[in-house]
């Protein structure tokens, strides 16, 4: 005789997880742009082959380095019409004029008005150069070229 098998199929239940509660995740943060300006080298002015020029391109003379970092979003940099410290005295008619260039692209010739450059990147490099100009020659004394640089965002 045959024995005769049995399968008894049982209820399986499986555990089905109920969902848990949806967590929403923020991450904030604030940012306030700002750019620094620093001033790595001081420009020299020397006398030119030219009796009429005093300037940082002639020999022995040396061009104003700056460093522009930037946070936030590109500056323009703006700097001041140029203006002339000069012994007592010095000829009125006299120019002061700068211009500069920068690794990011920067290049103005030479200006004796106010100017700006607008950065394509959050940190540059900028070379400074200075002259003054006077048909009536130079006297005696300290020269120095001014001009302030800014930073707008």
């Amino acid at each position: 005789m045959r024995e005769a098998r049995c399968l008894i199929a049982a209820p399986l239940f499986l555990a089905i997880a109920a969902p848990a509660d949806a967590a929403e995740i923020r991450l904030r943060g604030s940012l306030l742009s700002s750019c620094i300006l620093s001033l790595s080298t001081e420009g020299q002015l020397r006398m030119s082959d030219d009796p009429t020029v005093f300037g940082s391109e002639a020999s022995g003379g040396q061009a104003a380095t700056m460093t522009v970092v930037a946070i936030g979003a590109t500056p323009t940099v703006n700097f001041t019409a140029p203006a002339i410290d000069a012994p007592s005295g010095f000829a009125l008619s006299a120019t002061a004029a700068i211009r500069y260039t920068s690794l990011g692209g920067s290049n103005q010739a030479y200006t004796s008005t106010a100017s700006s450059s607008a950065q394509v990147r959050l940190l540059d490099t900028f070379t400074i150069h200075s002259r003054i100009v006077s048909t009536e020659g130079f006297q005696t004394g300290n020269y120095t070229v001014r001009t302030v640089a800014t930073c707008q965002q």
